[in-house]
């Protein structure tokens, strides 16, 4: 069995996916561009990648939707907290659908804020 891809076949994805099953917890924060409220869900990723990830939802999203997911691995160690925009959202014959958003609004500045408290706890200032 070959792993390449024929000539004629354009990849879609910007980076790789990884077949990983973790728990995603996700909600609704943005539809039709205004800020809404609703309750967590949980379910299960299908793949990630270093700019989005699939997942398996009991609620339907419209694309252009934003969503707030927290990918959790055993409980414990968070692998990603932020926003995703969907990009697509299919119904599964089964009765459930497959998400697939894109990361969006990755603030730097959150991710030097907890850099900066990890380096402070590691080397205190004497």
């Amino acid at each position: 069995m070959s792993l390449e891809q024929p000539v004629n076949y354009e990849e879609r994805r910007d980076s790789i996916r990884a077949q990983r099953i973790v728990t995603v917890r996700h909600r609704l924060v943005k539809h039709n561009g205004r800020k809404v409220s609703s309750p967590w869900q949980v379910s299960l990723t299908e793949n990630m990648s270093l700019s989005g990830l699939l997942f398996v939802s009991a609620i339907p999203y419209e694309k252009e939707d934003w969503i707030e997911v927290d990918v959790v691995m055993s409980g414990i160690l968070d692998i990603f907290k932020g926003y995703g925009q969907v990009i697509r959202s299919t119904l599964h014959n089964a009765g459930y659908y497959y998400v697939a958003i894109k990361y969006v609004d990755l603030k730097s500045r959150t991710k030097t804020r907890s850099a900066k408290k990890i380096i402070s706890k590691t080397f205190p200032h004497r």
